[in-house]
């Protein structure tokens, strides 16, 4: 009878011992990326009401929003929600659309949405950005579920390139319920990105996200993103040595590399980036700036007294190339090589001045004959402490030639509404590649018509005029020969040189930091990992490392304010130990208690 209690024990513990056995010693914890932003701002989740200024608010866009032509880490085109496409003459597209993605609240995406989102962009001449690229097309229609065809206005060399990978496309289920687009708040949104939204902590503080396990390019390797928002690049820095974060850009001043540098597990990306800085001039025939910046002969005689060369030292450390006209030098097939920056000469300069009338007066400074002295604010945003370095500089040289300058740090908002209003005098800025991939963005803000109030116009900030510019431009759009193009935009570029619209200064390196100790999969190419445009290359490709002893971040709290730390074990580890040992307990019993019980021979 007791031989039977002791097979019934030993049995119960056979049966039971693999279930126990495989109870996990440890619950896989979420990997959360947490990337610092410290650009431009993040105030809306609207992908209608972007503006230029909306940096921090393209990288979200990004990861929630697709596009039907996305940009590689190199700026090319490569497919996203249309996985093809053709021209079936030279004003008509014929795009494929891809059969397997989903809205993120489970609702099929289709040609439909498209067609909402194309027609809705044509409709609303109010929206800020997205009415841009949809300004040559004539209609766009379904042809099946998942094909569309955009017939364009005039055959059109950026469509495909660099118009369609700057529209995002919206869910027509939801935003045809939609009155007032730029005042919608979109407080859930829904887009078919590799990102679902989480929540949003206010302008300028953080977004969360989730991984789209449905994601129709595969699932990021990653669970959770994080972007925060910095407004000092030396708290961004230390959040990075802290481990607060793991990936911090679009780019930090060189002053702080030393600093990243010495931490260890901190790697620092320098690559060149899709934007320059330039000096600009009020031209506007119309404005309310100094009129003395109407003539070219001062605007001449003032880009003279700019050394560009000098300033890049000045402003970036040996982190930027000086640059001689208005495309970035990523483009570098579209840049004229022929045109070179305006000589430094101070003399030359002053001779300008002279020969065009203005003359010193008893305070040093010159004047018109009308009695317009040359005495000029040169404005800087608030964030930009480089620039003004630079501003400074720069007022240095032009008080050797008898003109007065003040340099100036202005909010940038309150800068912005200054430029749209014409009151400014001059101003460093950066043109930076927003959310189009070529040259033909960097073109189009001196076209005649940009010169007046949206929504007609409203990205020149020069007030250039010219209409022989404005013919070239129109040809360079529908060049579709690359060289014949090029010559065109060569054409353009020598206009504004020679008539000093701008005095481009330089075209600075991306300089980012990545936790080496914790992610690999960087994303190769010409562009920086983290920017306005290629971001979801860079949370698509990014992987965990797998290091023992090692966690990662696994909740938004914690994501703001741990750091990795080499983990002890957790209940499930202590619930397994204790498992395994009980049954090694009760399996020395039974066999204890059976040796006993055994007859002697």
């Amino acid at each position: 009878m007791r031989t039977n209690q002791y097979l019934a024990v030993f049995l119960l513990l056979t049966i039971s011992a693999p279930a126990l056995l495989f109870i996990p010693v440890k619950a896989q914890t979420p990997v959360t990326f947490t990337v610092g932003w410290g650009a431009a701002p993040m105030d809306t989740l609207n992908p209608t009401a972007v503006t230029l200024y909306d940096g921090g608010a393209y990288v979200v866009m990004h990861a929630i929003y697709d596009t039907l032509v996305r940009a590689d880490v190199n700026g090319d085109p490569i497919p996203d929600l249309a996985q093809s496409w053709s021209y079936s003459n030279s004003t008509t597209v014929v795009l494929n659309l891809v059969h397997n993605a989903t809205w993120h609240d489970g609702q099929p995406f289709t040609a439909d949405d498209v067609v909402y989102t194309v027609d809705t962009y044509m409709a609303h001449s109010e929206l800020p950005i997205m009415r841009l690229y949809v300004q040559n097309v004539k209609s766009i229609t379904a042809t099946d579920q998942y094909t569309v065809q955009i017939n364009l206005i005039n055959p059109d060399a950026t469509f495909i390139a660099e118009l369609l990978p700057a529209m995002y496309i919206i869910p027509k289920h939801i935003w045809q319920n939609v009155s007032n687009f730029t005042s919608y708040a979109n407080s859930n949104p829904v887009g078919t990105g590799p990102f679902k939204f989480v929540s949003w902590g206010g302008v300028n503080t953080y977004v969360q996200f989730a991984a789209n396990p449905d994601y129709f390019l595969g699932r990021p390797h990653i669970d959770q993103l994080v972007i925060r928002y910095f407004t000092s690049y030396n708290a961004m820095g230390l959040a990075l040595q802290s481990g607060e974060i793991d990936y911090a850009g679009p780019l930090f001043p060189p002053a702080i590399v030393p600093t990243l540098t010495s931490a260890n597990g901190v790697e620092v990306i320098t690559r060149p980036d899709q934007r320059y800085y330039y000096f600009c001039f009020n031209g506007y025939a119309q404005g309310a700036g100094n009129p003395a910046l109407r003539d070219l002969q001062v605007r001449l005689a003032l880009s003279h007294a700019i050394n560009n060369t000098e300033l890049a030292l000045v402003a970036w450390g040996g982190y930027a190339t000086p640059q001689s006209t208005v495309i970035p030098l990523t483009f570098a097939k579209w840049v004229d090589p022929n045109i070179k920056s305006y000589d430094f000469n101070l003399a030359e300069a002053a001779q300008i001045l002279d020969n065009a009338g203005y003359k010193l007066g008893n305070d040093g400074i010159r004047a018109s004959a009308t009695g317009t002295k040359l005495s000029f604010k040169i404005e800087v945003p608030s964030d930009y402490s480089e620039e003004y370095r630079s501003a400074q500089t720069i007022a240095n040289w032009w008080k050797q030639i008898g003109v007065d300058a003040t340099p100036q740090i202005t909010d940038t908002g309150t800068l912005g509404d200054e430029v749209v209003a014409w009151k400014h005098d001059t101003f460093i800025w950066v043109w930076s590649v927003g959310e189009i991939v070529g040259p033909d963005y960097f073109l189009s803000m001196f076209r005649s018509t940009e010169a007046q109030p949206a929504p007609n116009g409203g990205l020149s900030d020069s007030g250039f005029m010219n209409s022989t510019y404005d013919q070239l431009y129109q040809q360079q759009q529908v060049a579709t020969d690359p060289a014949q193009r090029q010559a065109i935009m060569w054409q353009m570029q020598q206009i504004l040189h020679d008539n000093a619209v701008y005095v481009p200064l330089y075209d600075p390196l991306a300089v980012q930091a990545l936790r080496t100790d914790r992610f690999t999969g960087l994303p190769g190419g010409a562009l920086p990992p983290l920017n306005q445009y290629a971001s979801n290359n860079l949370f698509l490709s990014i992987t965990p490392i797998s290091t023992p002893g090692q966690t990662t971040q696994s909740s938004m709290s914690e994501s703001m304010t741990t750091t990795t730390t080499a983990a002890g074990p957790g209940n499930e580890t202590l619930l397994g130990i204790a498992v395994v040992v009980i049954i090694a307990i009760a399996a020395a019993a039974v066999l204890k208690m059976r040796k006993k019980s055994e007859p002697k021979v």
